[in-house]
């Protein structure tokens, strides 16, 4: 058993070892270090050197876990380097690619430069025609030449098809305004904005997009004073109301007729109803209670009571 293991130790130690320094050679310092590291602690001429030289021996558990350590940092190394070597061989194959463009690119500006003539030309042609996608294609395969006249061509065509797309964009909103009632001034005015982003120039439809602002303006106000208005009369008929107790009489103008009576304990609410006269409320009492020959009779006080409720006048009894 002793000799298998002192079998094993000198073929990996010794395996370990070459690669190592093969490692080594290909520049792979850092795991040829590591993997030549672990050879030191398996081959036994090393671990005999070492013990000759320091009187000490490594356990073999030390060994093992020195192993093991060296084993996870030789392939951390490994993967690092992996990496580094994608890194590099993508970064070389950028480099190619942009030389591929460039190349590309100066074919065509050479190409711009010895046939200027007939492509200015051709573009011009395109443009006359009203062909003004077909010169955008002509013209922007050769921006790369920085040639004024061409970039001025190319803006020119552009600018064409954008006033062509506009117009039709244009068209459309008009058919749809044709279909949207003057009344409904929110769905006109977006309309008519977007008419105005795609002319800005143009004074009609700015004119309709103020047109119907101002409407909107007037309806949102309309809706604000109508509010205000319910507001008012809804407060104004809650402060009438709370004059009136449960059954209906007039709480203040009740007291008022009990201090007029013989009797105030006899006092018998019957009826009580009021004209709303704006200012003011005419407001009649009808009651029962006993006179001064203890007779019960029947009795109505009409008054002008104010908005707060309070008695301003006995206009009759």
């Amino acid at each position: 058993m002793e000799y298998v293991y002192l079998g094993l130790n000198w073929t990996f130690g010794a395996l370990l070892l070459l690669t190592g320094l093969v490692l080594l050679v290909e520049d792979s310092i850092l795991a040829g270090l590591s993997l030549i590291s672990i050879s030191t602690l398996l081959l036994p001429p090393v671990r005999n050197w070492v013990h000759s030289k320091t009187g000490k021996e490594i356990s073999t558990k030390a060994r093992a876990a020195s192993i093991f350590v060296l084993l996870i940092a030789y392939s951390l190394f490994v993967v690092q380097e992996k990496i580094e070597e994608a890194k590099e061989r993508e970064a070389q194959r950028f480099k190619q690619l942009t030389e591929q463009a460039a190349a590309e690119r100066q074919k065509i500006i050479d190409y711009y430069n010895a046939n200027s003539p007939q492509i200015l030309a051709d573009i011009r042609s395109a443009l006359s025609s009203g062909e003004y996608q077909k010169a955008v294609s002509l013209s922007s395969k050769y921006l790369d030449a920085n040639n004024s006249e061409l970039s001025a061509l190319y803006a020119a065509a552009k600018e064409k098809i954008a006033e062509a797309q506009r117009a039709e964009e244009s068209a459309e909103i008009l058919t749809e305004l044709k279909t949207v009632p003057s009344s409904d001034a929110e769905k006109n005015k977006s309309l008519y904005q977007h008419l105005v982003k795609l002319n800005p120039d143009n004074q009609e439809y700015q004119a309709k997009v103020k047109l119907y602002t101002d409407k909107i303006a007037e309806e949102q106000e309309r809706i604000r004073q109508e509010q205000e208005r319910i507001r008012i009369v809804e407060a104004r008929k809650k402060k009438i109301e709370s004059q009136f107790r449960w059954d209906g009489s007039h709480r203040v103008l009740e007291r008022v007729i009990k201090e007029l009576m013989n009797n105030p304990k006899s006092y018998e609410h019957i009826e009580t109803v009021y004209w709303d006269k704006g200012d003011y409320l005419i407001v009649r009492t009808t009651f029962r209670g006993t006179n001064a020959f203890g007779g019960v009779i029947k009795d109505s006080i009409r008054a002008k009571v104010s908005i707060d409720g309070q008695v301003l006048k006995i206009m009759d009894k």
